[in-house]
């Protein structure tokens, strides 16, 4: 059996009312036993081999959050855009004050779309959702630019509404959008499975090398940022598996990254979509590429309904229990 190591240190905020400041916590392997202060701990102490370490003597701890449903690689992408949300937004390199109302919302993306100097250059959005700003379409995009591409991405990021110029710009054909049953044509809108068509256009753009990098160090410092010790990467493979996993390799497993990643692969993005029984040796080989922050497990990611925030949810009987 490993031995216990006791971290002492000037305080420990547990977070637990009923015990809310300690001193010392005991940790086997990789698992915390006990917190408290060298007395609470004497019963560890006195039947089990055990060290003392002392780095800490001189500082204050506290808990690291756990997010259990995050994407770093849809991170990757909407950390690249502007930001125009209904909360405000404290981000290690800039705060983003939110912003309500639909004119409110037209006139911030007008001044951002003004403040770009590359007349070809595409803009993205992301926070918009119509309960604080109000429905808008291809058209309400268009009277803020009829030139530049113009994405507006959902705060749920399971839907996008586009410009004229957007639609110009992604090269699809008029009769792929206007034939697929979650694309409105009429009002630019994107959404579900609808979705995939636009990332089709949109993804070379986006997940060019050196951008998807950048948004990949961004989620980094944001968890960092955030106080997170542990995330859920709940589906990569969602745009493409090797080079997901590639970067999260090349910018997270890095010493200085202050947390772990539980990487649970998209079921639709193995085998060509097949998701059959003989698929759960391949989700457990998986496991074989783990490294000390990146850790696979015995789980599947697969999609059986629209998004929440989106309101593209359609739930059967019973409903969402």
């Amino acid at each position: 059996m490993q031995e216990i190591i006791v971290y002492t240190a000037r305080a420990i905020h547990t977070m637990n009312p009923s015990f809310p400041v300690a001193h010392a916590v005991a940790v086997r392997g990789d698992r915390i036993i006990e917190v408290g202060d060298l007395e609470t701990l004497r019963p560890w102490l006195d039947a089990h081999p055990h060290r003392f370490d002392d780095r800490f003597r001189d500082h204050i701890l506290m808990p690291g959050f756990i997010d259990p449903h995050l994407h770093p690689s849809m991170a990757a992408l909407l950390l690249q855009m502007e930001f125009i949300t209904a909360l405000d937004w404290r981000l290690p390199w800039q705060n983003v004050a939110a912003v309500r109302g639909q004119n409110a919302f037209l006139d911030r993306l007008s001044e951002i779309e003004s403040a770009i100097s590359d007349p070809d250059e595409p803009l993205f959005t992301w926070g918009h959702h119509p309960i604080w700003h109000g429905e808008i379409d291809r058209e309400t995009i268009n009277n803020v630019s009829a030139t530049r591409p113009i994405v507006v991405w959902h705060r749920g990021f399971h839907s996008l509404i586009v410009n004229d110029a957007a639609l110009g710009w992604m090269g699809l054909e008029r009769a792929d959008i206007e034939r697929h049953p979650q694309i409105d044509a009429a009002t630019g809108k994107f959404f579900e499975t609808g979705l995939a068509l636009a990332f089709r256009a949109i993804n070379p753009y986006l997940l060019a090398p050196g951008r998807f990098a950048d948004g990949m160090e961004r989620l980094r410092a944001c968890v960092h940022h955030g106080g997170h010790t542990t995330i859920g990467d709940m589906a990569i493979g969602i745009f493409d598996f090797e080079m997901e996993w590639a970067q999260q390799v090349k910018s997270l497993e890095r010493d200085d990254t202050p947390f772990r990643v539980a990487v649970t692969p998209f079921a639709s993005s193995m085998a060509g979509g097949d998701v059959g029984p003989e698929r759960v040796e391949e989700v457990r080989a998986y496991q074989a590429r783990n490294t000390h922050r990146l850790k696979f497990g015995n789980h599947v990611k697969m999609f059986a309904d629209g998004g929440l925030f989106s309101g593209l949810s359609q739930f059967g009987e019973p409903g969402r229990i």
